[in-house]
Order: structure tokens, then C-alpha cells, then sequence
């Protein structure tokens, strides 16, 4: 006696891929440029196609509803892939997700053996199902970007689970053999019912894990955009004061702040035009990324200002990565219609020893930057314990340094605000 009634357990599975398959496809229409809605939706209403053909057939072997319903379930699995690799940007791999099909087709078509022998089908489709359900698998904890993805943790689990239930198959099937046609309602042993009830499970849970994910990368994509430069592609001001906060509240002791200005950038926009500015910008940007470790964190302020955190940062090491960033934007050559143009960059540098909040540093920092503009810009300046902005690195160091500069101290750090003309 059955205890799960097969047929309805198809019929029910059946009915989740086309609801899927459409809701998939309702997204997609939105959202034209997201291929991987249309290729789960693709997926899911060619698994309601195989299903179909699967519940119609009989006894005996037939090409329509063995190796085409078949070949089409488990191409709708590989789609599921194909579509993982479209939401990971990934180029798709056409022909493997088309191997499988094409061999449950060729072999229970060219062979007399498989065509007759129920076991020898539900082997050989046991093994694509888990091979094609471990893809899936691996495609989830092989990528960086899923595993910011919560519910990729759930789409793994799923089809883990789904394609180890589906190798157990094969023991079970010579251990319990089925009776008679299973689309028919004949009573099966318990392990196929249970499976059954799994694929429709499997089914459900997988729609809405694909649905989760695809919402959780939405999310990401618009607190990226709320945190991100939309010009350079660096973190904004408000990302970079929430993530410096965060460093002087748990390492109040350690790393930099560097605080970078463009020279004359006011000069460059009005001669060369704001499209050469822009580029400059740009150009910057990736420079400053490229100079500073892994661990910093680094924003665009606003206008021609830029800041970097190094959290690990000590005194030397800090003059140095901004001296690297202040050689590496003078050597830079830009082409532009008006002829080529070269910048540069003033620097100052403030140590998280010395100020324990977010206002202190950026103050002191802004102070030293202050000072390298009115020595004469394109060099690096550091605070100092003396309280008075100190010449770290830059082609000529300025004569009477502590002297001349004496008013610059942090104490009247809003004069940092009043940069020299044309800063």
C-alpha cells in the first residue's frame, strides 16, 4: 500500500515548475538584461514539459516519453546552471549543459539493453541528476559573489541533498526493485515514493531560493550604489566616515588617514573642459587604489578630494604609500585634444594614535593637507606631536618649515577649510 500517492506528488510537482516558469518569466520581461531569469524560467517550463511526458507513459519503452521526457528533465537542471553562471557573470558552458541530455537520449535510444531494463534507465538518470545537481553546487561555493548571498547557502543545500538522494537511488533500485509503470499509480516501494516527495519539495524550495537570491542581489546592487562614487567606482563619503568610525572604534590605536587633494584642479577643468577633469579623476582613483594594501579603505570626499584609512599603517609606512600615490599621479600622462596634460597631488597624513574620533583625524589630516598646499603643493606632509604640520616627502623640501608654518597647528584646524586659490 502506498503511503504517498505518486501521481498527485507529479501532478503537484508539475504545477510548481509552471508557476515558476512563469514568475521567472514576468521577471525577466522587467529586467531584459538579467539572463538568467530567463534561462530559470526557460529551465522550469522545460521540467513541466519532461514531467508531462513522463506521466504519459507506458509499460514498454517509447522515444517521447522515455528519452525525450527524460532528456528533458535533465536539461532543465542544466539550465538551472547555466543560469547560475548568468547571474555570476560567467561564460556559459553551452555544450555541457547539453551532454547530459544528449546521452540519455543516444543511449536509451541505440541500446536494446536500456530500453528493456527499467533498473539500467533509473541508474543512468540517477547519475546526470547528480552530476548536473553537484555542478550547481560547486557553482555556489566556487564564487566570491554568492557567498555574500545568504539563500545561495539554501540553493546549495538543496541540490546537494537533491543529487546525494538521487545517487542513493541506484543501490536502492537493485536492492527494491519497482513494480510495474510508476506514472500509472502502481503501488512502489517506500524509497520511490519518498524520493518522489522529494523532487517536489526539491521543486519548491529551489524556486524560492532562486527568488531569495535574486532579491538579496537587488538589495546589495542599490546599498552599493548608495555607498559608491558613481564617476570614480570608489566608496563615497558617507560609506568611508561610517567605516572609519567603525576602525578608530575598535583599533583606536592604529593606522593613517591620508587626506589627498588634486593641485590645481579648478585650473584643469577650465582649461582642458570638465570631460578631461572627470578623467583625471578616474585616473586617480585607480592609481590610489592600486597604491594602497588590501585592508584600507579609501573614498572620494567630493570634488577633486580623496581619502584613504590604512589601518595597519605605521609613520614610515604611511609617508611611504602616499609618496608612492603622489609620484605615480606626476609621472601619469594624459593625452586630451588640447594637448598633454600632467598632474599633481598634495597629501597630508594624520595618526590614529593621536586622535581618538572621526573629526579629530579628519581635522588633522585636512591641516597638513593645508600645509602641503600653501608650501607649494605635490608633496606629503604628516602631522606631528608638536602639533605643527610637518614636510614628510615631495620634490623640494620648503626652507623655515616650523617657522613658517606655526599658525597651521590643529588647533585652528578650520583654516583648513580656506585652501589657497586655485587649490
Amino acid at each position: 500500500m502506498d503511503i504517498l500517492h505518486t501521481p498527485t506528488i507529479m501532478l503537484s510537482s508539475f504545477v510548481t515548475l509552471v508557476i515558476f516558469a512563469a514568475f521567472f518569466g514576468f521577471a525577466w520581461r522587467q529586467e531584459r538584461k538579467s539572463l538568467e531569469l530567463l534561462l530559470w524560467s526557460l529551465a522550469f517550463a522545460i521540467g513541466a514539459v519532461g514531467f508531462v511526458l513522463l506521466t504519459l507513459r507506458g509499460d514498454g519503452y517509447n522515444f517521447i516519453t522515455i528519452s525525450l521526457g527524460n532528456a528533458l528533465a535533465v536539461l532543465g537542471l542544466a539550465m538551472i546552471w547555466l543560469g547560475l553562471r548568468a547571474f555570476d557573470n560567467q561564460p556559459l558552458k553551452i555544450a555541457s549543459a547539453l551532454v547530459g541530455p544528449l546521452l540519455w537520449i543516444v543511449v536509451t535510444y541505440s541500446s536494446d539493453y536500456v530500453r528493456e531494463s527499467v533498473t539500467s534507465r533509473i541508474v543512468l538518470y540517477s547519475i546526470l541528476i547528480f552530476a548536473y545537481s553537484a555542478l550547481i553546487a560547486h557553482e555556489i561555493f566556487r564564487s566570491e559573489n554568492f557567498r555574500k548571498l545568504p539563500s545561495s547557502y539554501i540553493v546549495a543545500f538543496v541540490f546537494a541533498t537533491h543529487g546525494l538522494l538521487y545517487l542513493a537511488r541506484i543501490p536502492l533500485i537493485l536492492i527494491w526493485p519497482l513494480a510495474g509503470n510508476t506514472a500509472a499509480g502502481t503501488s512502489q516501494p517506500l524509497w520511490y515514493q519518498l524520493l518522489t516527495f522529494e523532487l517536489f519539495f526539491h521543486s519548491l524550495a529551489g524556486g524560492f531560493a532562486f527568488f531569495a537570491m535574486v532579491k538579496e542581489r537587488t538589495q546589495q546592487r542599490y546599498k552599493l550604489a548608495s555607498e559608491t562614487d558613481a564617476l570614480t567606482g570608489v566608496p563615497n563619503r558617507r560609506s568611508f566616515l561610517a567605516q572609519l568610525e567603525t576602525h578608530l572604534a575598535t583599533q583606536p590605536a592604529k593606522g593613517a588617514l591620508l587626506y589627498l587633494d588634486i593641485d590645481h584642479f579648478k585650473v584643469i577643468n577650465d582649461r582642458y573642459g570638465h570631460a578631461v577633469g572627470d578623467q583625471v579623476l578616474v585616473e586617480f582613483a585607480g592609481i590610489l587604489s592600486k597604491a594602497v594594501p588590501r585592508d584600507a579603505l579609501i573614498a572620494r570626499m567630493g570634488g577633486e578630494e580623496f581619502a584613504a584609512c590604512l589601518p595597519q599603517a605605521d609613520r614610515a609606512d604611511a609617508i611611504a604609500i602616499a609618496d608612492s600615490i603622489r609620484t605615480a599621479l606626476e609621472a601619469r600622462r594624459l593625452s586630451t585634444t588640447k594637448g598633454v596634460l600632467s598632474a599633481t597631488v598634495s597629501i597630508g597624513i594624520a595618526f590614529a594614535d593621536r586622535h581618538k574620533d572621526v573629526h579629530a583625524i579628519i581635522s588633522a589630516a585636512d591641516a597638513a593637507l593645508y600645509a602641503a598646499k600653501a608650501a607649494g603643493r605635490n608633496s606629503v606632509w604628516s602631522d606631528d606631536p608638536s602639533g605643527v604640520p610637518q614636510f614628510a616627502a615631495g620634490s623640494i623640501a620648503p626652507a623655515g618649515t616650523a617657522a613658517t608654518l606655526l599658525s597651521l597647528s590643529p588647533a585652528r584646524s578650520s583654516a583648513a577649510t580656506r585652501r589657497p586659490t586655485g587649490s
